[in-house]
């Protein structure tokens, strides 16, 4: 596979651009679409050039089986001098983590902010509420001057509505058969994310403020009513809808947000289960299905292309 027309590799391209941003986020659009691979392709970059950095997990991550299918996961592994935050049952039994302080609860016991003393493996977690997990993100920003790194979850990106966070989407073969339904689950995935926020002088004749999830009811009422109106959900979460109904719903109506998020770039992963995608087809298709950049970090391409 040709690497990258530039110099720069695809991921220290996705680095130079996530980290803009204090805290990334990488989150995937289906299990197995390479959210793990990202996540680790912007911590290796970083230990690269030297930089201290800070990760934690939004679900559960680094564990070498997924718990559900058995399939192997990515396992991350953490350099010498990485802050992590991990629940007090995940603490490694090895001197591997100098203990700084403790944090919110979490299912598996107190959240813990710990350094690698060595160069350790272990699994990663974040506590169960948005509060907890936002509070747990910027504990993590002030105890280290390097980028704090996630590895997220779609459904619970809640606690990044509003915020700075850049969040990078993860989409590949295990969305889609073809190059054309990864790109399309993708566009449907980012747009919902890219929620734009309320902004007064664009609101139209009459706006409808949605308290909690927008679901199909409330979708479908507002696809079969007057279409000069905005409807305001808090944050892009609570959009419950999708598919073609989404689709229709944003034909319909000016769908906005109080607290957006910040999505800047996909990455592709063109391995699935039952084949394996053009790599270079798959990341062209998912930068132009959802104007963003993407980037294959494993082949080393990028879209749009430099040359």
């Amino acid at each position: 596979m040709p690497r990258s027309s530039s110099s720069t590799s695809a991921s220290e391209a996705l680095y130079d651009l996530a980290t803009a941003a204090r805290s990334v986020v990488v989150v995937g659009t289906a299990k197995h679409a390479g959210k793990t691979t990202a996540f680790n392709a912007l911590r290796a970059i970083a230990r690269r050039r030297g930089i201290v950095t800070a990760v934690t997990s939004i679900g559960r991550d680094g564990e070498p089986y997924d718990a559900l299918d058995a399939e192997p996961k990515p396992r991350v592994r953490l350099a010498a001098g990485t802050l992590v935050a991990l629940p007090s049952a995940l603490v490694p039994r090895s001197p591997a983590l100098a203990l700084l302080e403790r944090g919110e609860e979490s299912a598996l016991g107190t959240m813990m902010f710990a350094r690698a003393t060595i160069a350790t493996t272990c699994e990663i977690a974040g506590p169960p509420t948005s509060r907890a997990m936002r509070a747990t993100i910027d504990r993590l920003r002030a105890l280290v001057d390097g980028p704090v790194l996630v590895d997220g979850a779609i459904d619970r990106v809640a606690p990044l509505a509003g915020g700075d966070d850049a969040i990078v989407v993860a989409t590949g073969a295990a969305s889609g058969a073809t190059v054309e339904r990864v790109a399309a689950a993708a566009a449907e995935t980012v747009a919902r994310l890219r929620l734009p926020g309320r902004d007064a002088a664009a609101e139209r004749a009459r706006v409808v403020r949605v308290d909690g999830a927008l679901d199909a009811r409330d979708a479908e009422e507002l696809v079969a009513g007057e279409r000069d109106v905005t409807v305001v959900v808090d944050d892009p979460t609570r959009i419950a809808v999708r598919g073609a109904l989404f689709a229709a719903l944003r034909a319909a109506v000016d769908l906005r947000c109080e607290r957006p998020l910040r999505v800047v770039a996909c990455t592709t992963s063109p391995v699935g289960r039952t084949g394996v995608l053009p790599a270079r087809a798959l990341v062209d298709a998912v930068a132009r299905a959802t104007g963003l950049p993407a980037f294959d970090v494993v082949a080393d391409l990028r879209a749009p292309r430099d040359d």
